[in-house]
């Protein structure tokens, strides 16, 4: 986790019952709707990290999208560094965005490979105005790439230093939050942590806020302050990181937990697939109550009678969707 202290609750980005729906056709039982996003509320607060994790298919990609106006929402609020997305046009809009910047999973296909390292980099800048060679090898320099890399196009570097390069141009506006797509996933062990400990040198240097999305529940552990757990559009855990993964409270949480890779045999818990079983559900046919009860062991008659709300448990703040939460 992230050394810098975070002493301020001002938030960068507000989401509040956000609601994204797709309408699908599905044969003789004509048109139907996807809700991808369901009843979402959380903030990221300025200068920290506020991790997202969950399965496939669980709406992590769909909320990205939203954040940045590519999905339209259907209900609910989004609110970024204060501004009301949905409110904003044109220059305004623009100039937003310029203040959020994305970080791609996959540095192979995110950078042009017809462009230098100097033309990425430079891109951004002018566009928006500001351009200096000095300013490019500049943010080179900060991401821990030399000014011999000016020239070079992706297909020459690393996976790790394409993935630098990626970051070096999302730092070229001057960002104030950096959205993190599965940033290290596509990047070998030993580079992910360089990476990792990249991006906590340039939070605290910086002073950025990061909503970092990932499946590797090691690498949340290890970078986010405060952890939210998102299962068929919803979210069914939120809480400050170390908390939840000593001591989750919800089934799901404690079956993603289970079922990341625990290399010393005396610190394993019980398998996950004693603490979930069967798969997800149709998200355009999720199941009435509780969405996780069709695989959740401890399950009972409310849980199919009636949607669990998202609610503080504890002093600490932590907020649980569960009728029967997990005893401590």
């Amino acid at each position: 986790m992230s050394t810098m202290i975070k002493e301020t609750t001002e938030a960068v980005i507000q989401v509040e019952d956000l609601a994204v729906t797709f309408p699908i056709r599905r044969g003789l039982r004509g048109k139907r709707t996807l809700r991808a996003l369901d009843g979402v509320s959380f903030e990221v607060r300025r200068g920290e990290t506020f991790g997202l994790v969950g399965e496939s298919g669980g709406g992590k990609s769909t909320l990205v999208r939203t954040l940045f106006g590519i999905n339209t929402p259907s209900a609910g609020s989004v609110r970024i560094l204060g501004h009301e997305l949905r409110a904003l046009r044109g220059r305004e809009q623009r100039a937003l965005r310029n203040r959020v910047q994305l970080v791609f999973q996959d540095p192979y296909s995110s950078l042009d490979p017809r462009m230098t390292a100097h033309d990425i980099v430079a891109e951004p800048l002018r566009v928006v105005g500001g351009y200096s060679r000095d300013r490019v090898v500049e943010l080179l320099a900060q991401v821990g790439l030399g000014e011999d890399a000016l020239t070079r196009r992706p297909a020459a570097f690393s996976g790790g230093q394409r993935q630098r390069l990626g970051i070096a141009r999302a730092l070229a506006l001057n960002p104030e939050v950096l959205v993190l797509d599965e940033p290290v996933s596509a990047l070998d062990a030993s580079v992910q942590a360089q990476v990792i400990n990249l991006l906590q040198d340039l939070q605290d240097r910086l002073g950025l806020s990061y909503l970092f999305i990932a499946h590797d529940l090691s690498v949340v552990r290890h970078l986010a302050d405060r952890v939210a757990v998102m299962h068929l559009g919803k979210l069914v855990e939120v809480g400050a990181t170390e908390e939840v993964f000593t001591s989750p409270r919800h089934p799901y949480t404690r079956a993603l937990i289970a079922s990341a890779p625990q290399p010393d045999p005396h610190l394993r818990g019980r398998p996950a697939a004693e603490l979930v079983r069967g798969e997800m559900p149709d998200a355009a046919d999720p199941p009435s109550g509780c969405a996780f009860r069709t695989r959740c062991p401890t399950a009972k008659d409310l849980c199919a009678q009636r949607e669990p709300a998202l609610e503080p448990i504890g002093p600490s703040g932590r907020t649980v969707a569960c009728h029967f939460p997990v005893p401590h």
